[in-house]
């Protein structure tokens, strides 16, 4: 297995496009990357084409990667030409026939390359990772039997065995444009540990040796990405993540795993105040998404800063909404002629992003494959073009081309710069028209919360199985939640944005004060100083390991409530009169340990 001239240009392109869609992508772990091979980097998978983008382009010491890659892609003769060239290795996927899989994986390790694998087996949208399929493990110690010698190839061969190195990309949020994302490299995994019995002549040891080293490289998959148990308590765990962080970037990328999974287990809890808590936050998920508004466009909505728990949720007036549409209308106007030229030459790109992701509104792991690579298809083409159109005005100058370069470079420079302020500006600015619509119409158009509950479909996306379906099962079409007209539940969404709030900050810190039990992934127990229960009866026979269920964690609310403080949450006061809600430039009131809270 050679790497071809397609490689590198491949890569270079890919990387330009997901840097473009991807406003911050930050890489964690570096140093447990070995700097030679030969490397199986295990990688997760829920973004499609987007995470071998990913991947190749953040992977430390500059590794070059042979993807596997499903060998019905292959069937084209010009993409058969382009993969090979790359250096990809075809999977049967269809009669499991390992053969040329093998082949292949073992001549480039041999050689000391890297291999990047999906274990998952497929991409998928799921709100945790989907079990691990054995090949990654099956590859890594058929690899360190080949070295020793088979019947059919006997003598030892040069080289040394293969390390595994888990990788785990966790989005902010996959399909958004201009979001953020965090990919973190886990320890090396040495064959070490398992070649003594996988070597041996017992067909049982043999399997077991394979099963264990699966769930070891799941386990350390799990570490670095956010999982939970159901959808409900995914999206209230991003609804009390956008709650207690005004702004996105005002939670770490290197704390955002560790964070949300600490809500996650938080609001998976066993407890009466958590239930309550956790509907109310997935009922405001509901809402946003159905009147396509986001919590973050509504931070600078002029509401009080201190709320009566026993009075009725205060909504914002009508002059003062009408106050705060003017507002950013006038810093808009301000702001986009500065914008105006790179916005232009760049409409097409947007115009073919949107119809992209319009194509794929029910398939959540593909909305961002194809706004990235339909962009991407796109901007090949316009920037030669924007290129000659300089050229053009330049005719007639000295230096022409460079100077035509040049503009061409400056301009998507000055582009990048702009695009996340006035981006930002121009959902806050459609916010600001929704809600003053929807106050000013007042009760007359409000949808009543009751409709709303029957008329909704099911929130978590249904994407096509992933396992346990026949070969050749159709595949039921995802359905997509219902978008409402938003002036129909405006006021349903402010009213229940500052309950959920409150009654947030209200949970949180009478856990606090009681010191309660909440439950938590056990790696994070152990890191934070938690308590973690380990299986009563481990299994004695090394066949039996992999069979062994994960200890339980659990972490004190003493010790969770300082953790998300000192990471930037913001808390309201303990005492039961006084509570926050979001408010740009306001000096909230103060928590029992002195820090200035919204």
């Amino acid at each position: 297995m050679t790497f071809g001239f397609t490689h590198e240009p491949l890569v270079r392109l890919a990387g330009s496009a997901v840097t473009s869609f991807f406003r911050k992508i930050e890489v964690y772990g570096s140093e447990n990357v070995p700097a030679e091979g030969p490397i199986i980097f295990s990688c997760t998978h829920t973004n499609m084409a987007i995470d071998p983008a990913v991947l190749s382009n953040t992977i430390p010491h500059r590794h070059l990667l042979h993807y596997w890659v499903k060998d019905s892609l292959f069937k084209n003769p010009f993409m058969k030409v382009l993969l090979t060239n790359a250096g990809n290795i075809p999977v049967d996927r269809k009669n499991k026939d390992n053969q040329q899989l093998f082949r292949g994986t073992f001549e480039a390790l041999a050689q000391g390359e890297c291999i990047g694998v999906f274990p998952e087996g497929t991409s998928h949208t799921e709100p945790h990772l989907i079990p691990l399929k054995d090949g990654t493990s099956w590859a890594a110690l058929e690899y360190v039997r080949y070295l020793h010698g088979t019947e059919d190839d006997p003598g030892v061969k040069e080289g040394r065995p293969a390390v595994i190195v888990p990788v785990g990309i966790a989005y902010c949020n996959k399909s958004k444009y201009r979001s953020r994302l965090a990919v973190t490299y886990g320890p090396a995994i040495s064959m070490d540990d398992y070649t003594d019995d996988f070597l041996g002549n017992d067909d049982n040891l043999r399997k077991a040796a394979v099963k264990r080293l699966t769930k070891r490289t799941e386990l350390e998959m799990h570490k670095m990405t956010v999982n939970a148990p159901d959808w409900d308590t995914a999206y209230a765990a991003k609804m009390a993540t956008e709650l207690l962080w005004r702004k996105e970037d005002n939670l770490a990328l290197a704390d955002y795993v560790d964070v949300t999974q600490t809500l996650v287990d938080f609001l998976a809890t066993d407890d009466e105040r958590v239930d309550r808590l956790k509907a109310m936050l997935v009922r405001y998920h509901q809402l946003l998404f159905s009147t396509r508004l986001s919590n973050a466009a509504l931070t600078d909505l002029p509401l009080p800063k201190d709320l009566d728990p026993a009075q009725p949720v205060p909504l914002p007036g009508r002059l003062r909404t009408l106050a705060l549409l003017i507002k950013d209308t006038i810093v808009s106007a301000v702001q986009f002629p500065f914008f105006v030229i790179p916005f232009l030459f760049h409409v097409p790109v947007y115009a073919i992003g949107m119809f992209g992701s319009s194509l794929a509104e029910g398939e959540e792991e593909t909305r961002a494959q194809m706004k990235v690579f339909l962009g991407l298809f796109l901007s090949i083409i316009m920037y030669p073009i924007i290129f000659i159109f300089f050229l053009w005005l330049f005719w007639n100058i000295p230096l022409a081309f460079p100077m035509a370069a040049g503009a061409v470079w400056l301009l998507n420079k000055y582009h990048a710069a702009l695009i996340d302020q006035n981006y930002n500006g121009l959902k806050r600015l459609i916010a600001a028209w929704r809600v003053l619509v929807g106050v000013w119409l007042g009760n007359r158009a409000e949808m009543s919360i009751q409709s709303f509950i029957d008329d909704v479909a099911s929130f978590a996306p249904n994407p096509p199985a992933v396992a346990g379906l026949p070969p050749g099962t159709p595949r039921e079409k995802p359905k997509r939640p219902q978008h409402l007209p938003s002036r129909v539940l405006v006021r349903h969404v402010l009213r229940q944005r500052v309950e959920a709030a409150r009654d947030l900050s209200r949970t949180l810190l009478e856990l606090e004060e009681e010191d309660t039990r909440l439950k938590a992934s056990f790696w994070l127990a152990e890191r934070y100083g938690g308590e973690v229960h380990r299986p009563a009866a481990e299994p004695s026979e090394r066949m039996g390991e992999y069979e062994s269920e994960w200890p339980q964690g659990i972490r004190h609310a003493r010790e969770v409530v300082p953790f998300l403080r000192g990471r930037g949450a913001r808390f309201g006061s303990a005492r039961s009169d006084e509570y926050w809600a979001e408010k740009s430039g306001d000096e909230g009131p103060r928590s029992d340990d002195g820090a200035k809270s919204d």
